[in-house]
């Protein structure tokens, strides 16, 4: 949909971090387990994990708070904020193994972060690959457009048109099924 005819896929690698459990949304873990234990499935299918830190920091309150929240004096409130690791430098690191392989011509990156832009760069410039880049982002990254051989957005109605099917068969004698979650309908 997005390659050309004439580009083979050899290998998806999925970059990801196992969520953690917010009070709003109790089955987080278990609908991403869910995906995860779906996306393994296919073939060729590689899945990647970093992970999240908490840190309970003091942050600004970004508006006037209403008239029954409690907000000292000060304008700042405790919370807690998530921080994922290691996804980012997953990415970069598999990128510059592919990049080194004598039989790969074109790595397939996407990314909507220019922290990447320096992966992207080296990949092209240094071990002589076609790197397109795929941003799923609203806007357009003038760092990445300009690091990659090719750069597209990511049409926003494609990823609806490429769900994965609401049972999956898995086991080795495919006697078992992955259903997708309600939420997800």
């Amino acid at each position: 949909m997005l390659l050309p005819a004439d580009h083979e896929i050899v290998t998806v690698k999925y970059f990801t971090s196992c969520t953690l459990t917010y009070p709003h949304d109790e089955s987080a873990i278990e609908r991403q387990n869910v995906y995860l234990q779906a996306i393994r499935t296919l073939p060729n299918v590689k899945v990647i994990s970093g992970f999240f830190k908490k840190n309970k920091v003091l942050m600004p309150v970004y508006e006037d708070p209403c008239k029954e929240c409690s907000v000292p004096q000060n304008g700042f409130v405790r919370v807690v904020r998530l921080e994922e690791k290691r996804s980012d430098v997953n990415l970069a690191v598999e990128v510059m193994v592919d990049a080194a392989q004598t039989d790969v011509e074109c790595l397939v990156v996407v990314t909507g972060d220019a922290d990447q832009v320096g992966t992207i760069e080296a990949a092209r410039w240094r071990f002589r690959k076609t790197v397109i880049v795929f941003n799923p982002q609203n806007r357009i990254s003038d760092h990445l457009k300009k690091a990659a051989s090719y750069y597209k957005n990511i049409p926003r109605d494609l990823p609806a048109r490429c769900q994965l099917p609401d049972v999956i068969p898995y086991g080795k004698r495919g006697d078992r099924f992955i259903h997708r979650p309600d939420a997800w309908k």
